[in-house]
């Protein structure tokens, strides 16, 4: 049996919700399913049943869901052990998207090696948070540093900044003359689709954008509007020396005080240098 079917498994039946499950796991709908189907062809019995047009899990499904979380958490324990003998350091892996790394990580790494010599802390940059959050949810990185995403009771969390969700131009295509609709009529708009928290503001506002370009990356999102005739939806945090230089304009703000939040597995939390960790990052940004 292949891990990712067992971890998308046990989501699934956590959420009790497909769409909920793929917002989770960062998996389209029908990945989801193809997960499922391929794990009941491997058990030859079926997980779930229909009651009262309700998935609900079968006998077999129980047993299974039982055994995974702990295969899943034997797993998780083992790599820590064995990555504890990986040389003499032990190993503190975060992640982020840049802005993230290099306004909330780097700056606080320095001290907390010089106080703990033995530890090393690799920084792996993402190009979303919901790359972020995927990479800890399958224990590719310890911590991570997400915006705005919705947490369930695995999680432990420390809200350490807060952004806005924005329609941003750059200096030279915004234009004192033009309204949002103006814009939104010329320029296409770039977005990550696949980031539930925007879609469901977009939507909530009821914005029609006759021309849009989805892409994952904020990164790319932001290099695109500084440098082409485009507009963007971006979270402030990754554009905030532009907007203080006024290389950029704020045409719409769709919500305000998004969190940013210093995530982890609470698991993750019980390894006394990871929870030390934790505890600085958090302390040093606590609002």
């Amino acid at each position: 049996m292949e891990i990712r079917h067992l971890q998308t498994f046990q989501i699934v039946v956590e959420e009790q919700n497909l769409i909920q499950a793929a917002m989770r796991l960062n998996y389209s709908q029908p990945t989801l399913t193809k997960h499922l189907q391929l794990l009941e062809n491997e058990v030859g019995l079926p997980l779930f049943e229909k009651v009262d047009n309700r998935r609900k899990l079968t006998k077999v499904g129980e047993i299974l869901y039982d055994h995974a979380k702990n295969i899943l958490n034997e797993l998780f324990t083992l790599q820590r052990k064995i990555e504890g003998f990986k040389g003499e350091k032990q190993i503190i892996r975060v992640c982020g998207l840049d802005d993230h790394c290099e306004r909330f990580f780097l700056p606080q790494i320095v001290n907390f090696q010089k106080n703990n010599q033995n530890v090393l802390i690799e920084v792996y940059s993402v190009n979303s948070s919901d790359d972020a959050l995927k990479k800890v949810l399958f224990n590719e990185a310890d911590f991570a540093i997400v915006n705005g995403r919705p947490l369930n009771s695995d999680f432990s969390y420390q809200c350490i900044d807060y952004d806005d969700l924005v329609l941003f131009a750059s200096s030279e295509v915004a234009n004192d003359t033009y309204q949002t609709e103006d814009y939104l009529a010329k320029y296409p708009v770039l977005f990550d689709h696949r980031a539930p928290f925007i879609n469901f503001e977009i939507l909530k506002r009821r914005t029609h954008f006759p021309n849009t370009i989805y892409c994952n990356s904020d990164e790319t999102i932001k290099n695109a509007v500084l440098n082409h005739p485009y507009l963007g939806i971006i979270g402030t945090g990754r554009i905030k020396k532009e907007i203080e230089s006024g290389t950029v304009t704020i045409l719409e703000t769709y919500t305000s005080n998004l969190p940013v939040k210093f995530i982890a597995l609470t698991k993750t939390l019980s390894n006394p240098i990871f929870q030390d960790f934790y505890t600085s990052i958090s302390n040093a940004y606590r609002s």
